[in-house]
């Protein structure tokens, strides 16, 4: 790993390293004062980038299983999979801030656990897609809940 990340600062010339570590410094800190950084939100970065990482391969997947298929990976699903996870962010975000008004941590908490165990299903769901063997039952409830969703958002009333 240090030898990678000594390769990666070789290719950045010695000029532009200190402006690229201050502007990596900064949006790091304005990221974290957004989105309360603790643990949680920690875990959920880390499942976002599992998820995405797991839908691109159940993509690349599901193409080699049928090649004639036009599905497969797509950079359109993929940008909007990004906007879903900034979306889910500024969640986070606004949930932190009422949290801060209010002087509690019950809503941030409640809503981060939330979308942790959202990704989790949803990387269950990847993974079966991509051939990894998963408990049928698990399948099976997966499969339910993507019907109840389907259903509710055909629902105009």
């Amino acid at each position: 790993m240090q030898d990678a990340l000594i390769f990666l600062k070789g290719m950045i010339p010695t000029e532009m390293q200190m402006v690229w570590g201050a502007v990596c410094s900064v949006a790091g800190g304005i990221a974290g004062h957004l989105l309360g950084w603790n643990n949680l939100v920690e875990t959920l970065l880390v499942a976002m980038a599992i998820d995405y990482v797991t839908g691109v391969l159940a993509a690349y997947r599901y193409k080699r299983k049928h090649p004639n298929s036009k599905r497969g990976p797509s950079s359109r699903v993929g940008a909007l999979g990004i906007v879903r996870k900034v979306s889910i962010l500024c969640i986070v975000a606004l949930a932190h801030y009422i949290d801060t008004a209010m002087g509690t941590s019950a809503v941030h908490t409640m809503i981060v656990w939330f979308y942790i165990g959202n990704e989790g299903l949803s990387i269950i769901e990847n993974a079966a897609n991509s051939g990894v063997p998963v408990p049928q039952k698990l399948c099976d409830t997966l499969e339910q809940l993507k019907n109840e969703k389907g259903e509710r958002g055909n629902d105009k009333s």
